[in-house]
């Protein structure tokens, strides 16, 4: 097979930049967190960096890959300073990206993507980067500089080994004492600070179904409970209207559908409600408020794909209707005026780009003006959203990629996501588009768990619900393998993170099914992860896998270590040697058993990557080795034809 060299261009490698909750896959909510991917929302379908880290909460913004963080990183100014590698995102501050003057842009950066977040602040023509945070080195969040007060910024941050959280204030001009403005026991993120710089809205985050959302003065450190008023809820973020007498809130209340509330800030009283009902079950993961004080803009996250609602901002009646192409975004700041809003978009034929919105008509607008020829080189490719019936009836959607220019029966790979809540979504994907390109079939299936198909379906995995969730991965990946496309005796199962535990979970469980496996940061051994992963995840895992101490012999029963004898297909592990959510170890663990037994294994670690797969000649080489390696052990594809052919 020769392998087609698409991939080599620089905007075919584009990724979205968005960091995720807490999940094993990296996160992105309008919660902004950091600690994203097997951690507790999407390893997700891959994107991560300015996000909300963690996949904690399985809502997140957009995906670049099969389930794993792909953190955007670029040789930074703080990258050239530290003398090494470092991830970077751009950090919001309530206006956007840049400070209330917009001189300036606040970014956080780590080392070799070990998730512990400093905050940089450089001039906007490249001049004067700052370290604004060079003390303890810790996982911070989301940076939030007021309008009215912009010398301080205020974010969230932890110890990485510790799940509880604190919100901090620093200087925003110069490096300065860090100082503890209010502290939790639980995980949580501040989610927005005030115009005027005097509160924050914090919202702690036991669990993803259990959230609280709390009024915080940024002066005295005092909170407020604001809601729920009872009952458990999952909180998707919060938001201040400009004069912070209202305060929106996205929430699934306890129940299936999406909810934005706008509360009174003073009494809690509800002004107004949205309730989202096409689809009737979906998320919030994102609200943008105008300025102006007339409209909002929501990210609607509908489980396999992304939709924009625009609305009135008083009633929270419908303003516009916003038609964007099918795939996977979210908004971002309105303009100063109101007059438009950013949305970050991307499709399976064009990576991540900037649309802009009118905020009256609703009709969107790509930024985008000039030619991307290298796109041209994809093949064709058909993109379909089917769903297929568990054994217990349960509904179960899945994404479907073939190749247009094809003949005779392809071989599959089924690409299982992150998170576990993460989810598959129509989107853009350097990887899928890659082995699309060699003559694959590509189906990424969202069995129970997956985030954006409503609360229930979410919580379907957790404890002994994980059981069910292995039955989906093989009625699944059988459906897959029985398609008159596909070459059923060459099917290969493929993830990250979460996505990557799938793997090994199928490849011990249902060994005839695969050819052959690729499994990027997996957890083998769920003990030994519980007792080496982030201190957030661990929290938030609990709930969803079991607590080692009194769960321990049901966490050895579907650790895929325990079964590694049961492995027969050859298996492709990729690690980040300094991943904090799946430390390498859990790959070392795998890789060394199959050694042992002279199971075909190849092993890949990158030294300056983390719970990512971001720097450009890793993921060339990844793609070169493991398509190489699939090459080997279940035949060679038929590559289609360029669209541009």
């Amino acid at each position: 097979m020769t392998i087609r060299r698409f991939f080599l261009s620089s905007s075919a490698v584009q990724k979205s930049t968005v960091r995720r909750h807490a999940s094993l896959s990296p996160p992105a909510s309008s919660v902004d967190c950091a600690c994203s991917h097997f951690g507790l929302r999407d390893l997700s379908t891959g994107s991560g960096a300015a996000s909300r880290s963690a996949d904690i909460s399985k809502r997140g913004c957009a995906g670049a890959g099969p389930g794993f963080a792909e953190h955007s990183r670029s040789p930074s100014a703080a990258g050239r300073h530290r003398g090494g590698a470092s991830a970077v995102y751009a950090h919001g501050t309530g206006r956007g990206p840049t400070t209330p003057d917009g001189k300036a842009l606040l970014f956080g950066s780590d080392r070799g993507a070990d998730e512990k977040w400093s905050l940089w602040r450089i001039n906007l023509d490249g001049s004067g980067a700052v370290e604004l945070t060079p003390g303890e080195r810790m996982q911070r969040d989301r940076a939030h500089v007021a309008d009215l007060a912009p010398d301080t910024v205020y974010y969230s941050a932890r110890r990485i080994s510790e799940a509880s959280s604190a919100v901090y204030a620093a200087p925003a001009i110069e490096p300065g004492h860090e100082r503890e403005v209010y502290r939790d026991s639980k995980p949580g993120f501040l989610t927005d600070v005030s115009h005027d710089g005097k509160q924050g809205l914090f919202l702690r985050h036991p669990s993803r179904s259990e959230n609280y959302l709390l009024l915080l003065d940024l002066a005295s450190g005092e909170t407020r409970p604001l809601y729920p008023g009872s009952g458990k809820v999952t909180i998707f973020g919060a938001k201040f209207s400009r004069d912070a007498r209202t305060i929106y809130v996205a929430t699934d209340g306890g129940g299936e559908q999406a909810w934005l509330l706008a509360l009174d800030a003073n009494s809690g009283k509800e002004k107004a409600r949205y309730v989202e009902k096409h689809p009737t079950v979906a998320s919030i993961p994102a609200i943008a408020v105008a300025k102006s004080g007339e409209a909002l803009a929501l990210s609607i996250d509908a489980g396999n794909r992304a939709e924009i609602r625009l609305l009135a901002a008083r009633t929270l009646k419908p303003r516009a209707q916003v038609t964007m192409p099918l795939g996977e975004g979210f908004v971002s700041d309105f303009s100063e005026d109101g007059k438009r809003f950013i949305a970050l978009w991307s499709t399976p034929r064009s990576p991540t780009d900037a649309w802009a919105v009118d905020a009256k008509t609703g009709k969107p607008a790509a930024l985008r003006k000039e030619a991307r020829p290298s796109l041209k080189e994809l093949p064709a490719m058909e993109t379909s959203i089917t769903a297929i019936k568990a054994r217990d009836g349960l509904k179960l959607p899945i994404n479907v990629s073939l190749p247009k220019n094809r003949s005779g029966r392809l071989p599959v790979i089924v690409s299982y996501h992150g998170g576990p809540a993460g989810s598959s979504r129509i989107r853009w994907s350097a990887i899928s588009a890659f082995f699309i390109g060699q003559g694959y079939a590509w189906v990424e299936p969202n069995v129970r768990g997956s985030g954006g198909f409503g609360r229930a379906f979410e919580e379907a995995d957790n404890g002994q619900g994980r059981l069910a969730a292995f039955e989906d991965i093989e009625l699944t990946g059988r459906w897959a393998a029985s398609q008159p496309w596909a070459d059923p005796s060459r099917v290969v199962v493929f993830g990250g993170s979460y996505g990557g535990y799938t793997v090994l979970v199928g490849l011990t469980r249902m060994p005839k099914l695969w050819r052959a496996g690729v499994d990027l940061f997996g957890v083998a051994n769920l003990k030994t992860f519980m007792a080496t992963t982030s201190g957030l995840i661990r929290e938030v895992f609990l709930l969803e896998f079991g607590d080692p101490d009194k769960d321990g012999a049901f966490l050895d029963s579907i650790s895929p270590l325990k079964d590694v004898e049961k492995i027969v297909a050859p298996l492709f592990v990729y690690a980040g040697a300094n991943d904090p959510r799946v430390p390498r170890s859990e790959s070392d663990l795998i890789v060394r058993a199959l050694h042992e037994r002279d199971v075909p294994v190849e092993y890949m670690v990158a030294d300056n990557e983390g719970h990512s797969l971001a720097h450009k000649e890793n993921l060339i080489q990844f793609l070169a080795r493991s398509a190489r390696f699939l090459e080997q052990h279940v035949g060679s594809a038929t590559a289609p034809r360029a669209a541009s052919e």
